[in-house]
């Protein structure tokens, strides 16, 4: 009788959940594989990083280029509509970004990254000025400092094997970001085992594998499972780095008697190291910020600010393996700048005079985004672009597979820099660095220090392919299982 009646709830539970998800279903006219009862659509999206943005791909192209997926009970619309994109980017009002960021705050709290409402605009508002031109200014010899340092690892290990350039750049991008922005050299390329850069990329994976997979993302579940106790491991790590830096700037500060930002606070144009300045002096709302405030938005930018430039950078080294004509073309653009002194820092001007390299950064971020994937919580019923928008849905918008749409690029799968050179294309069909009022804030600072980087690695090596491709996933960031192997060899 027990089991009579257990069965008789079972069933009655699977067709409630069914009928409510069918029923949810009716509410968008976006179309989308049927869900099944309790799970939704988990099933199709419970696989490794790399099956991921097939799926994803496999999805558009089956409903149109948008399709709804339910996680559980929970209702996504996917999409790489560039139309549908520019209308969601350019809102000043779907400025949320959704459930999947919880999984990441348990690293990066409420930092910029994830914050909404009031608490996000205010630490816009006056974190902005940090990456004013003017500083940037200030960061270039400290991009040219670790570019060397990083042309000398290169150079030992140019022997004609290969070299995956992932860690190896990541501890320069990591040097990079502490010593400008944070103004603290914490010299990390003289650590090629890092302990912070192992621990990102553990915290990227678990909480990318949360965001996709409902049967382990529940707090419930998670928590018994093996991954937990690898992620407080992680999050050891980072947050003492992140503490470890912070409390070195406070230190640099006291000693130096700079309670105030003083008169030129608001737009920090003498403030050399006016990030983490900011958060240690500025008042918001006349209130001095607290330590986890500060720790969190710091952990934001360690992350955002070395991981992702990580990945642009590496990529685009792939890219010029494979295209030696390129290559050959940023290097008689560098010896018109440099002449016969390569030794020389460039600068700020001359950066601007690598018209070519801009060209090839932005076809390489093209196809390969540094985030490929990023979401959008829709708080009230809307019509977007023709497609009807039920308030209570996250958007997972695909910048990845967009980039890559025939539409919108011809031969999209082929590296060609010159498509970038004198077209008037919309600007959302590139969204590398998002758009919109949650645009990336370091842009400028990304771009600079790419140029920097790429200037320094053509100038002194041929970059020579491997034969390997990346087994691309999309973990917060696109990795590569495979690593992003080529073959220098000293010009």
């Amino acid at each position: 009788m027990i089991l009579i009646i257990v069965f008789v709830a079972l069933i009655a539970v699977l067709l409630l959940s069914w009928l409510s998800l069918m029923w949810d279903k009716r509410l968008t006219n976006v179309k989308g594989p049927t869900p099944f009862p309790i799970i939704g659509s988990g099933h199709l999206l419970a696989v490794d990083s790399t099956e991921f943005l097939k799926v994803l791909k496999r999805l558009e192209v089956e409903y149109g280029g948008s399709a709804t997926i339910y996680l559980s009970s929970m209702r996504y619309i996917l999409t790489a509509n560039p139309k549908l994109i520019e209308g969601i980017l350019t809102s000043t009002d779907l400025l949320a970004k959704g459930y999947s960021y919880n999984f990441i705050k348990p690293w990066l709290g409420n930092g910029l990254l994830t914050s909404e409402g009031s608490r996000w605009k205010a630490h816009r508002k006056f974190l902005t000025p940090a990456f004013h031109f003017n500083i940037l200014q200030n960061f270039l010899p400290i991009f040219c400092k670790n570019g060397k340092v990083l042309r000398e690892k290169l150079r030992n290990l140019a022997n004609g094997s290969p070299i995956n350039v992932f860690p190896i750049i990541a501890l320069a991008a990591l040097d990079n970001v502490t010593e400008s922005i944070m103004g603290v050299s914490v010299n990390a390329q003289e650590d090629s085992e890092s302990e912070f850069v192992k621990a990102v990329e553990v915290m990227s994976r678990i909480a990318s594998m949360r965001m996709r997979n409902p049967f382990v993302a529940p707090d419930v579940v998670f928590n018994l499972l093996p991954y937990k106790a690898d992620q407080d491991k992680a999050l050891d790590i980072l947050h003492s780095q992140t503490r470890k830096v912070i409390n070195a700037r406070r230190e640099e500060l006291k000693n130096s008697e700079i309670t105030d930002l003083g008169a030129d606070a608001e737009i920090g144009l003498k403030n050399k190291h006016a990030f983490l300045d900011l958060l240690l002096l500025a008042e918001v709302d006349g209130k001095k910020l607290s330590d986890e405030h500060i720790r969190e938005e710091v952990d934001t930018f360690m992350f955002e600010g070395h991981d992702t430039t990580t990945a642009g950078l590496a990529y685009c080294v792939y890219c010029l393996s494979n295209h030696e004509d390129v290559q050959e073309k940023i290097f008689d653009e560098q010896k018109a700048i440099f002449g016969d002194d390569f030794e020389r820092n460039p600068t700020y001007s001359e950066l601007h005079q690598m018209k070519y390299l801009d060209l090839v950064i932005k076809e390489s971020l093209r196809l390969f985004p540094s985030v490929p994937l990023i979401g959008r919580e829709i708080d009230r019923d809307v019509d977007i672009a023709g497609h009807r928008l039920p308030k209570g849905t996250t958007m997972v918008i695909d910048f990845f597979n967009m980039q890559r749409n025939a539409e919108l690029y011809e031969d999209p799968l082929e590296f060609r820099p010159d498509r970038f050179g004198n077209i008037n294309r919309n600007p959302f069909f590139w969204l590398a660095f998002s758009a919109g009022p949650r645009n990336c804030i370091g842009q400028k600072f990304a771009l600079m220090e790419m140029k920097v980087t790429l200037s320094e690695i053509v100038k002194n090596f041929k970059i020579l392919p491997y034969g390997e491709e990346p087994e691309l996933g999309a973990d917060l960031i696109l990795r590569s299982r495979n690593g992003i192997k080529v073959i220098l060899e000293t010009r």
